[in-house]
Order: structure tokens, then sequence, then C-alpha cells
């Protein structure tokens, strides 16, 4: 592992990283953008499941029109992560928060793909269930989030 853990602060990209003083802040930028649109997308359609906003809108409905939004949130936060990571691989590695943000981002996705979602698009489905499941996501994200934050407070 720290073989793997080493390669990822020298190789080429780590080293782009760190050449200029744009790269890290840009790529860093990118990744909160990231983060801002997939909390946001969650929040929009959690909130629709509680029924403080949209309620004219199907749940169904905002779920489908939320989901392009959601994917490119994903999309941000695979392609900057990974950046992000190589820049200081060792001492992530061993960082608690960084752990459970991993731990919690893993368990957020696949809970928002393979249940939250599924029952926010099935317009039969339990308003008692899914706002359980809503409830159950926004305690995910926010949990992911917390963890994020607070990588740089407790290293």
């Amino acid at each position: 592992m720290t073989g793997f853990l080493k390669w990822c602060q020298t190789n080429a990209l780590s080293q782009l990283m760190n050449s200029a003083k744009w790269t890290f802040p840009a790529v860093e930028i990118f990744h909160i953008a990231g983060l801002v649109v997939i909390f946001g997308s969650m929040l929009v359609l959690n909130l629709r499941i509680f029924g403080r906003i949209l309620r004219a809108e199907p749940v169904p409905q905002v779920a489908r029109g939320l989901a392009p939004v959601t994917e490119f949130g994903l999309v941000a936060q695979v392609v900057s992560g990974p950046l992000l990571f190589m820049n200081a691989a060792m001492r992530l590695s061993e960082s608690t928060p960084f752990r459970l943000k991993m731990l919690l981002l893993v368990i957020a996705f696949s809970y928002h793909f393979a249940v939250h979602l599924p029952l926010a698009l099935d317009s039969n489905g339990s308003a008692s269930r899914l706002r359980f499941s809503a409830a159950v996501s926004m305690t995910l994200w926010i949990g992911m989030t917390l963890a994020g934050f607070s990588i740089q407070l407790f290293p």
C-alpha cells in the first residue's frame, strides 16, 4: 500500500498539481462545486419529498429532472477527487475523517442509486417510506460533507 501511496504523490498528475500555484486551488474549487451540485440536488429532491418546496410537481418528475444535475456533480467528484487525493495520499490515507468521508460517500451514492432514487421514481410508492428514505439520504450526505470539512480540522 505504501508503494501505491508514494506513486500517487510522485506521478505526473501529482507533479502537475504541485507545479503551478493555480492547479490545486482550481481542482479544489471544481471538487467543492461538484459537492455543492450533488448536495443541492439531494436537498431539492428531499425537500420536495417532505413537501416543503415544489408541491405542485410530482416527486418522480423532480427526481428525473435532477438526475442529470446529480450525475454532473458525480462526474466532478470522480474527476477531481483522485487528483486531490494524489496531492496528499500519505497524509490522507492515515486521516480518520478522510476514511469516514470515503465510507459515507460510498454508502450515500449506493443508497441513492439502489434505494432512494427508485423509491422517488415510483409514483405508487409509500409516502412514509419515501420520507424515511429522504431522512436517511440527508443524514448520509450531511455526514459525508461534515467528514470532508473535518479533514483539514483533524488531520
